[in-house]
């Protein structure tokens, strides 16, 4: 039977990696807006390695300026979104408390009488319901979501915590552009001298691959965002800049979430024209579904295989496998962080464990 040796450095790396958990699990909160400012701060990397080769009177950008503008630009992108968003937004809102459900209910069930006899046939809704009643009060539960009700008493209280949280995200945001180091210096001081040459070469490649990644993303997001809405406005859509931000960010989740976009362009396009009719409605879902179709041929066929194959340098089969696997074990959040988890193992796997012909074949592009 093997013995394990028990070394100064093995007990201090089992000590750090408990205390890294404890702290992950008692401040969750800090550890998120960590991580998402680091996710930033990857995006604006490249921002910023691109302010500092401007150069004045022969000398480049002071990198605290390089970075405050970086920062700024960021806030700017992100402000000018939520600008236009805005409007979009207070007028759906104000066409749904325009509604008149018992109506819109009648007509759509005049259009499903057939389909209410089927149901019935098949034992799916009760002979003591209609069609009517159950869309109605379907239809009330969605508005009644839309308008939260329940989130206006704790309104106060949600815009603290958004605030705390926004203020936080940005400060350590800002740090972790201004020194690209940041995060390696503090990571190595819980690593034996005897490692840290092996895990400063991990963490500089991951930097490199994640912020290629996630500037790919972003990319992605926003042409989705304004290929949905053009093909929104041409349709006539007055929500047609709600339904492309909706659906371009629901891209972030592989597979599943154009799918999830569109259900729910579909469900803001007939409840906002249901004073139309059934029938004059559907041309216009049909119309979106037709929108959502070619973006997404344009997603899966150019935009995809850029970002995700080029960026983290993985087969586009491998990608694939990774997602389902991730969404298979932890829902939409697992194939959301499916690729850049999988990036960082097999960095980590090259480094040490890159004699293994197994390993060499998954990670010879890195």
């Amino acid at each position: 039977m093997t013995k394990i040796k028990l070394t100064k450095e093995k007990i201090f790396s089992f000590l750090v990696v408990l205390l890294g958990l404890a702290f992950v699990y008692y401040f969750t909160g800090i550890f998120v807006y960590i991580v998402i400012a680091a996710v930033i701060g990857l995006i604006g990397r490249p921002l910023k390695d691109l302010l500092m080769k401007i150069k004045i009177k022969s000398k480049p950008l002071p990198n605290a300026l390089a970075s405050t503008i970086t920062m700024l630009m960021m806030i700017g992108v992100f402000s000018a979104v939520f600008i236009i968003l805005i409007p979009a937004i207070g007028n759906q809102a104000n066409d749904l408390s325009k509604l008149d459900y018992n109506k819109i209910s009648h007509d759509l069930n005049k259009s499903f009488s057939s389909t209410e006899n089927l149901l019935k046939s098949y034992g799916v809704l009760s002979e003591d319901k209609s069609l009517e009643s159950v869309i109605q009060s379907y239809l009330k539960d969605f508005i009644a979501g839309i308008r939260f009700n329940k989130m206006a008493s704790n309104a106060v209280s949600i815009v603290g915590t958004m605030f705390m949280g926004t203020f936080s995200v940005l400060f350590i945001t800002f740090f972790f552009i201004k020194d690209d180091k940041l995060f390696q210096n503090i990571f190595l001081l819980f690593v034996p001298e005897s490692r840290k040459n092996s895990f400063t070469n991990i963490l500089l490649k991951i930097r490199k691959l994640l912020s290629r990644y996630f500037v790919g993303l972003m990319a992605e997001v926003g042409s989705m965002m304004i290929l949905e809405s053009i093909g929104g406005l041409l349709l006539g859509l007055p929500n047609a800049i709600l339904i492309g931000f909706i659906g371009g960010l629901l891209n972030v989740i592989p597979y599943i979430g154009p799918l999830i976009g569109v259900a729910m362009a579909s469900i803001l396009i007939i409840v906002s024209h249901a004073s139309l009719g059934f029938d004059a409605t559907m041309p216009l879902v049909y119309g979106i579904l037709a929108v959502f179709a070619v973006a997404n041929m344009i997603d899966n066929f150019l935009l995809q295989p850029i970002i995700y194959s080029n960026s983290v340098q993985a087969h586009p089969l491998e990608i694939f496998i990774v997602i389902i696997v991730g969404g298979t074990l932890y829902g939409p959040a697992g194939m959301i962080l499916a690729i850049p988890v999988y990036t960082i193992l097999r960095v980590i796997a090259k480094e040490f464990f890159h004699d293994q012909s197994f390993v060499h074949s998954v990670t010879k592009d890195l």
